[in-house]
């Protein structure tokens, strides 16, 4: 024969559980915000590293323009100055 359940008594086990999930939901929160953080910083940090390998790309062209007109311009010079 079944003794009788107090509610006195189920009021702590229902209470208990909902403090079970709200801990497990909260620390789930923290969790994600917390990996959020992470992909956030990893993508702004690659972001940065991708436009200077692109500006080490475009400064590299200017500079080797600035070889390629200085030497054309050296070699008009050198050819003036033999033929004149």
């Amino acid at each position: 024969m079944e003794a009788p359940v107090s509610k006195e008594k189920q009021n702590p086990k229902i209470l208990k559980s909902f403090l079970f999930w709200v801990l497990l939901l909260s620390v789930l929160l923290l969790l994600k915000s917390f990996i959020l953080q992470i992909i956030g910083v990893l993508l702004l940090v690659a972001f940065v590293c991708l436009g200077f390998y692109f500006l080490w790309h475009l400064l590299f062209r200017v500079f080797a323009l600035i070889i390629v007109v200085g030497s054309v311009i050296c070699a008009l010079g050198l050819l003036a100055y033999l033929f004149a």
